[in-house]
This record gives C-alpha cells, sequence and structure tokens, in this order.
C-alpha cells in the first residue's frame, strides 16, 4: 500500500487518545485497484466491486480495464463473501471484517511499528508480526467499528504460523512487498511491518464457525523506525480505540511546489514507476 507520513495530526473530537508512537503518523489513502490514484487526487468518491466488495476503483472503465488482473481475485472473494454469509446467517459478515480492517487501518500500523521497538531492535518486522484476534459481536444493531469485540493482541513470530493458513500464504508474498517499498520509498525505505488480522464468528468466541484472515504489509522509511514507544501497554492502547470506536483523522496538507502530487510523494504519478509496482502483482 501506498506509504505516507502527516506533517500534523488531528484526532477525532470524540477522543483524546495519543499516538502510539512518537514519529510521524503512518497512514495510507484509499486508491484505486486499477490506476492506483488516491482518492484524494482523484477528488472523487471510489466504489467497491459489488461482486467481491474488496477492490475499489476509481470509475467504470478503471475497473473494465483491471478486470484481467482482478478476475481470479474477485471470484474468490464472491466465493468467501457468500460462504460466510451462508455460515454465519448474515450478509453483511465477511465484507464487515473488511471495512472494520479499513476503519482501524491506521491504529493497527502505528501500533504494529511502535511494539516491534526497531530503534531498539532493528528489522525485528523482518522475524515478527502484528496479530489481532478479534471476534463479530453478531450485533448488526452496532455502528461498524463496534461490531467485532477485540479478544487478543500481540507480536509474534512468522514461523510460528501454520503452513496450511491463509496468513502463511500471504506471508511468503514478503519479497514482493519488499520491492514494492523499495519503489514507494526509494533510498529513505527501511522494512516492511507486517500486521495479521484475525476475526472469528459463531456463538462461542472460544470455538468460532468461521474464520477470517488477513495479512496487512507496510512499507516504513528509516525515520519512522527510529520512532520511540509512547506508552509501555500499547495493547491496552490499541483496545481503547476499539472501546471508544476511535480513528484517527489527519491532514497530509499539500506537497511544497507540487500542488498537484498527493501525499504518495510521488511515485504513483510516475508512469514507469507505478507500472514496475503493478507488475509486481502479477508475478
Amino acid at each position: 500500500m501506498a506509504a505516507a507520513f502527516v506533517n500534523s495530526l488531528t484526532t477525532s473530537p470524540s477522543h483524546n487518545l495519543p499516538m502510539f508512537h512518537d514519529g510521524l503518523v503512518h497512514h495510507t489513502h484509499q486508491k484505486c485497484s486499477g490506476c492506483l490514484q488516491m482518492q484524494r487526487s482523484h477528488h472523487t468518491k471510489l466504489s467497491l466491486c459489488s461482486a467481491c466488495q474488496i477492490n475499489s476503483y476509481c470509475s467504470r472503465e478503471c475497473q473494465k480495464a483491471h478486470w484481467k488482473a482482478h478476475k481470479a481475485e474477485c471470484a474468490a472473494g464472491k466465493e468467501r463473501r457468500v460462504a460466510f454469509a451462508k455460515v454465519t446467517g448474515m450478509e453483511s459478515a465477511y465484507p464487515d471484517f473488511s471495512a472494520w480492517v479499513k476503519y482501524y487501518s491506521v491504529p493497527l500500523t502505528n501500533c504494529a511499528i511502535a511494539a516491534m521497538r526497531l530503534s531498539d531492535h532493528p528489522h525485528a518486522e523482518r522475524t515478527l508480526f502484528l496479530c489481532a484476534q478479534i471476534h463479530h459481536t453478531g450485533d448488526l444493531t452496532l455502528p461498524l467499528p463496534k461490531r467485532f469485540i477485540v479478544r487478543a493482541i500481540g507480536l509474534r513470530q512468522f514461523e510460528e504460523i501454520s503452513p496450511l493458513s491463509a496468513l502463511h500464504v500471504a506471508g511468503k508474498r514478503y519479497p514482493e512487498f519488499i520491492a514494492r517499498g523499495k519503489i514507494e520509498l526509494g533510498d529513505s525505505f527501511y522494512g516492511c511491518v507486517r500486521v495479521a488480522i484475525m476475526a472469528g464468528y459463531g456463538s462461542n468466541p472460544e470455538v468460532p464457525n468461521m474464520i477470517a484472515e488477513e495479512m496487512k504489509h507496510i512499507s516504513i522509511d528509516k525515520q519512522l523506525a527510529r520512532a520511540r514507544l509512547v506508552r509501555e501497554d500499547w495493547w491496552m492502547l490499541f483496545r481503547e480505540y476499539v472501546a471508544l470506536g476511535a480513528r484517527v483523522k489527519f491532514c497530509c496538507g499539500r506537497l511544497p511546489g507540487a500542488d498537484d502530487v498527493c501525499c504518495c510523494g510521488g511515485w504513483i504519478h510516475d508512469e514507469e514507476k507505478r507500472k514496475a509496482f503493478l507488475n509486481l502483482g502479477n508475478m
């Protein structure tokens, strides 16, 4: 995902929670799955693919152009969405999971960066990942941010993941995301931080009927790798974010001397870099 770093942070007025570290807040903007242009640079709302309800597109034309690359992923996403709906009795079961992960993307990402204490443990991100285990309440009257409860969150070794898990398959793509990170951040690239989210469904959280899994790869730069932990109980801080349904609001501002370029730093608008980034996903 495209990396960006804010110069200022404005938190939601509904809470006064601190950020997880003392560095610039790492965040990503929604972007078109086809052309990769960010929503804020398009000045238009992205639309979800109606079949998989995962990919987003800036236009019908962009979605059609991307269909060949998206076709297999779309079919798998639709099959997964239907399967979760059948077992749970909730049409929105899997879309709820995807939306929850997007909603808490910034807290999850910055929690992982802080928890790894990279300034004290250089390149711990190569073997560790943050794992958040959540469970769907089954109550669709609740607002989306509160439809899942956090059962556990902590750091784990990648080698602990079962080879049969979808997380293991996603984690094996690590070299691809390293290559993408180098395109995004250039010489300032430090590494890729991984965040795994596991969501259970069913009346008994101890024995879920279904489990949804997702692994996020986040490119960070050398400056952010030097950030220091703000609260020792970072896991409790994340729980506080979820308990309040809090999200981080921020303003990236404009890049000096490049008002027409978004906070991606310019790489998305470089045709050669954009094509290289897309081609890595087709390997």
